[in-house]
């Protein structure tokens, strides 16, 4: 690295801060009420998104204290009914008995093991307290932990131009998996995501102790 070029890169780095960091605090004034544009998401948002493309989002950026009430509510509900399936056997018992995924992880971190309700995967709708999936990690004593959920859409049955809208999200298209690929979206409900309720991976989420990976 030429070291004549450092306190430049230094310089923008801070100004980037600065600026990121007023332009937040602008948002987050302007007060609750902005909050609830979009179908949930606020200006926040988006200002975060810009943030963090500059690689200065503050940690704040990762908090989702600014869902709408009505999507906060949603997530409540979700999170008490999927109590039970903190018990594995339970979930199976319940329906979700079908693994359709390895013990999945990446750079940015896990998913865990993916275990549907075939029901409710092929179902071709959202229900908030039926999530097609429920996301497991193994951990060492050879148990099973409820990470979240997962809603998915088959691309197949899915119709329209414009990408499938739930808890105040798009979900994300993944072509990779067959046969024509899915909309998803994953909701951390089971164990906190810093990166965020409804990221894909979660960094506190691995496949250390997955067997024979």
């Amino acid at each position: 690295m030429n070291e004549s070029k450092q306190p430049i890169r230094v310089i923008h780095q801070v100004a980037s801060l600065i600026f990121g960091t007023a332009l937040l605090a602008a948002v987050l004034i302007a007060g609750p009420a902005t909050a609830q544009a979009n179908n949930g998401i606020g200006p926040r948002d988006s200002v975060c998104e810009m943030l963090s493309s500059l690689g200065v989002a503050p940690p704040s950026c990762h908090k989702d204290d600014w869902l709408a009430p009505e999507i906060r509510a949603q997530i409540n509900a979700l999170t008490r009914s999927v109590q039970p399936f903190y018990n594995y056997d339970v979930a199976g018992a319940a329906g979700w008995n079908a693994p359709i995924s390895d013990c999945v992880e990446s750079p940015m971190g896990g998913m865990g093991y993916h275990i549907a309700n075939l029901g409710q995967l092929g179902s071709g709708h959202l229900n908030l307290l039926r999530p097609q999936v429920l996301l497991y990690a193994p951990t060492e004593d050879g148990s099973m932990a409820f990470q979240g959920v997962e809603y998915i859409i088959p691309a197949d049955l899915w119709d329209s131009s414009e990408p499938p809208h739930f808890l105040g999200q798009d979900l994300s298209f993944n072509p990779n998996i067959p046969p024509n690929g899915i909309w998803a979206l994953h909701v951390w409900v089971g164990t906190p995501n810093p990166d965020g309720l409804f990221a894909d991976f979660n960094p506190e989420v691995s496949c250390e102790f997955a067997a024979g990976e």
